[in-house]
């Protein structure tokens, strides 16, 4: 369009047209934002796949192209007899494969980076609430399996625990529980005191540029601990934990220093003087325990809970939304 047909759409935007066309107006527009985007990701895809050519079925290198599609996308088909002779589009083992209604896709991912809930999509997208549900984890599977973070510099450390859920298991209505108990409801507690096995375990590390690195574990070994996060830590770094012996053995496996955060409360006589709270020095772990008050507030309030087979993609949306992404981020993990 040139600039004299734009100025007349301009024009008539702020003149003679009603409310309800420019609401149509509004609704093309975004239509056409989320075309081009999802051009431009499918068409960085098929460049990909045209310089490595290489087939994502069977890995190998031969494909040629096989016409487009009824959508127009083109086609690729790996050669016989080196390959599996199978036909594939630019996104084909990506989230997006097989997914309908791709003219909803970016709003939908817009929707992720403002965390709205499956009832909001249902009603502004048109989308069914199971269909938001499947589509809401097809895109953060990807995130939560991705690689970590490396950190670096001073590397504040610590655990936190979520209840153990099975949020809409349904083996408690088929008779079939998932664990010897009654189900819960309503957002009611363990019934033991203190950590146990209905606690899991989340280990969170992170650094002072805004690197996270996060992990479910099996159980409270700190073999576990030192597993999660030994690939994630640059040699040279300084570890700064509780009194757990995971950390220390973490900082001799990566080469790195360890520092023993101690709980710190100033006496009487220092807070007759007027003395902060706050420790001397800049070492603490204030940074990993305000993380962890924020995944608190958004699983147990703004998730109302989320089953412990999911954890690790809600932990995924969380820590991606810190960076504050762009929404094609989403369809492009």
């Amino acid at each position: 369009m040139d600039e004299a047909a734009f100025g007349a759409v301009e024009r008539a935007i702020r003149g003679s047209m009603t409310a309800e066309q420019c609401v149509r107006i509004e609704r093309l527009a975004r239509e056409a934002v989320a075309s081009r985007a999802l051009e431009g990701l499918i068409g960085e895809r098929v460049v990909d796949l045209a310089a490595s050519r290489r087939c994502p079925h069977c890995g190998t290198v031969g494909i040629v192209k096989h016409g487009r599609d009824e959508n127009g996308q083109q086609r690729f088909r790996c050669r016989l007899p080196l390959g599996c002779g199978r036909t594939f589009n630019a996104l084909t083992n990506t989230p997006l494969a097989r997914m309908r209604k791709p003219e909803v896709w970016l709003a939908y991912a817009e929707a992720l980076g403002e965390r709205r809930s499956l009832d909001w999509v249902h009603e502004h997208l048109g989308i069914a609430r199971l269909t938001a549900w499947r589509w809401r984890h097809r895109l953060l599977t990807p995130l939560a399996n991705g690689p970590a973070q490396m950190l670096s510099g001073i590397v504040e450390a610590d655990e936190t625990y979520f209840l153990r859920s099975f949020k809409g298991h349904r083996g408690w209505k088929r008779g079939n529980p998932p664990e010897n108990r009654p189900p819960r409801y309503r957002g009611s507690g363990a019934t033991k005191r203190g950590l146990s096995s209905e606690q899991v375990p989340v280990v969170t590390a992170l650094d002072r540029a805004g690197g996270v690195v996060e992990a479910v574990l099996d159980g409270r070994r700190e073999d576990d601990i030192v597993i999660a996060l030994c690939g994630s830590i640059t040699p040279g770094s300084l570890i700064c934990s509780d009194g757990l012996g995971a950390y220390p053995k973490l900082a001799e496996l990566v080469a790195s220093e360890h520092r023993t955060i101690e709980p710190f409360k100033p006496t009487p006589e220092q807070k007759a003087a007027g003395l902060s709270w706050r420790r001397p020095g800049s070492l603490t772990l204030g940074r990993v325990n305000g993380h962890h008050a924020v995944l608190k507030n958004a699983i147990n309030g703004l998730f109302k809970g989320v089953s412990t087979r999911y954890l690790p993609d809600y932990l995924a949306w969380l820590r991606t939304l810190r960076n504050k992404p762009e929404p094609v981020a989403f369809l492009a993990a």
